[in-house]
Parts: C-alpha cells; sequence; structure tokens
C-alpha cells in the first residue's frame, strides 16, 4: 500500500503556552489540514478522497527546530547582517547562518519581479554607496539597506504580508541550510517517522516551503532499497542558487539534480508554485534542476488565493492534488 509522507515548512510550532499533553492534538490537527486541503483537490479532479485505510505519516519536526534555532541564539540578535558585516562576536554556529541568509536575500533581491531604482534618496545606485562593489549585502543588515528595504515593501504590498515576514522565512531557511545540527535534528526526526514503513512500500511524498528542501536532502540519503513513486513540492525555494550550493549530496552544483529515487519518467516530480508566493518566487522549478528524462520536473502554476503561500491553497489545485489521488487509486485497486 502506498504511503503518503507531509512534510510541513516552517512557523508550524506550537504556542509556546501549550501543555505537553495538547500537543498530539496540535499534530492531528495539523495533519487533518492537509489532509482535507488535499481532498477538496481531489474532489475539484473527480477523485474519491484520500482512502480511510491509506497510511498517512507527518513528522513533525517544528518545536524541535524551533528549540534548535533559541538554543543557538540565546539572548542575543540572532543571524543580524549588520553585527556579522562588522565582525561583532556571536556563537560560532550562527556565522554560517549569516552567510546563508545573505546568500538567499541577495538572490531573492536579484529577482525581484518588480521596477528596481536607478537611485534612492540618499543618492546611492540600488542603495549601494557610490565605488562600493557587492555582495552589497554585507553593508548593512537587512531591512537598513534602502533599496533591499523598498524591495522587500514593494513584494510586502504584492502579496499582502509584511516584509518581516518575508525576512523572517528565509531566516529559517537559512538556519536548517547553514547550521548542521539543525538540519540533523530535522532530519532525524523525518527518518524516525519513516522507520515503521516497511522497505518495499511506495512512498508519495509531498513537502510545502521549507518542507520542500527537507525533501530534496531526505530523498538524497534515503535507503536506495526505498520506493519513492511521486514527490509533490509547493511554494518552494528550491530553484535559488543559494539553496541548491547547500543541498545536501551533490557538491554544491548548480543546477542541483533530481534525486536518484524520484522516478526516471515524465511528471514523477509535480511542483506547484503561485507567482505572488516569495518564497517560490524562482520558478518554475524544472529549468532550474538537472532533470532526466527531460519532462521528470512537472511545474503547475496555480491561484492559491488571499495566501499565496498557505499549504491549503497549494492541495487544494486539482492539478496538484490529482497526481497524488491516481497514485492513491491504483494503489487501492484490486
Amino acid at each position: 500500500m502506498t504511503t503518503l509522507v507531509f512534510i510541513h515548512g516552517r512557523g508550524q510550532h506550537t504556542p509556546p503556552d501549550l501543555p505537553a499533553e495538547r500537543i498530539p492534538d496540535f499534530v492531528r490537527d495539523l495533519r487533518g489540514r492537509w489532509l482535507q486541503a488535499l481532498d477538496v483537490g481531489l474532489a475539484a479532479s473527480g477523485l474519491d478522497p484520500v482512502p480511510e485505510d491509506t497510511p498517512v505519516v507527518f513528522p513533525f519536526y517544528a518545536n524541535a527546530f524551533r528549540d534548535a534555532v533559541a538554543a543557538r541564539e540565546g539572548d542575543g540578535p540572532g543571524p543580524d547582517l549588520a553585527l556579522w558585516a562588522t565582525g561583532h562576536p556571536m556563537p560560532g554556529d550562527l556565522r554560517p547562518v549569516c552567510e546563508v541568509k545573505a546568500e538567499l536575500l541577495d538572490d531573492v533581491i536579484t529577482h525581484v519581479p518588480a521596477q528596481r531604482p536607478s537611485t534612492d534618496r540618499e543618492g546611492t545606485a540600488r542603495g549601494v554607496p557610490a565605488g562600493v562593489e557587492r555582495p552589497w549585502w554585507k553593508l548593512d543588515e537587512l531591512l537598513r539597506i534602502p533599496w533591499l528595504r523598498a524591495a522587500l515593501q514593494q513584494l510586502a504590498r504584492t502579496e499582502g504580508v509584511s516584509a518581516r515576514v518575508i525576512e523572517s522565512q528565509f531566516t529559517d531557511v537559512a538556519y536548517y541550510l547553514g547550521c548542521a545540527e539543525v538540519r540533523e535534528t530535522v532530519l532525524g526526526i523525518v527518518e524516525d517517522s519513516l522507520a515503521g514503513v516497511p522497505r518495499g512500500e511506495p512512498l508519495v511524498m509531498v513537502g510545502h516551503s521549507l518542507g520542500s528542501v527537507v525533501a530534496y536532502d531526505l530523498l538524497t540519503r534515503m535507503d536506495p532499497e526505498r520506493t519513492v513513486s511521486l514527490l509533490v513540492t509547493s511554494g518552494s525555494p528550491l530553484g535559488l542558487p543559494a539553496v541548491q550550493k547547500h543541498l545536501l549530496g551533490h557538491g554544491g552544483v548548480s543546477p542541483a539534480p533530481v534525486p536518484a529515487l524520484v522516478p526516471a519518467r515524465a511528471g514523477s516530480w509535480r511542483n506547484g508554485y503561485d507567482v505572488r508566493d516569495v518564497v517560490a518566487i524562482l520558478n518554475p522549478l524544472a529549468p532550474h534542476l538537472a532533470q532526466e528524462p527531460n519532462g521528470q520536473v512537472l511545474d503547475v502554476r496555480v491561484d492559491t488565493g488571499s495566501e499565496p503561500h498557505a499549504v491549503d491553497g497549494y492541495l487544494e489545485q486539482p492539478e496538484m492534488a490529482g497526481a497524488v489521488g491516481e497514485l492513491l487509486t491504483a494503489a487501492s485497486a484490486p
């Protein structure tokens, strides 16, 4: 029987005051939200809901991720680019996080789909003082750079989400990619959740946002005896060169290869993106991956509604849910 594996993104942790005994209910509700959205997409595809006997694995790493980040930041300012750029003392494992964060933001702003000002009111080209070369992000902390601040504000107006929220999305991606212990914490939880799934049982893996990066890393080091029938990603930053540089398993090359466990057939990786989703700003994804064969990655441009990055809006799309449903239907056929 095919097992569904849902890998969530950032920001899914419980409220800090939630009693420990209520955490299982919180996780169950979160898992149910994914299944409900998927069922909506299946209905729109003319397919039946997810069969009740379908095994569903929902590795919940959000609290461990939050706690691992908090342990590294302590009472300090976290990965502040201004402090990092000026050599301000900070914990050793925050320095690589700052480096990845800077690379990510550089990538994001490079691909901002807006008219960039040639000068700002301080008389500097793109917020960079005359005579200063790139990397411009080393000049100051994120929102103190006038051009960068203006670009993120433009994105915020387009998406209805604050520039601070946009920045926090990429801070968490930077923690995952830049701190080996944080990455191992997350991957360890996901791998442990699969321990009870028989080796020969096929997997349909669905990763959202940071979860798509986790899914990629997982597939690069998963037991080759595992069978993956389909990979589905949404709201993914995997197209960004800075993300690809730090993925596991391929030596930092770009374009990154599709993991070998993803079937070598057309459409075996279904990737959904909304052009208003800043995390998925470098999409469609297929041109930024080394595929085998061509067409292995099938990009689907969708409109996810009022919340461009929400997982619900992606899973409710028939083009996304249908691929999952067809495999589940085939697996449950007598």
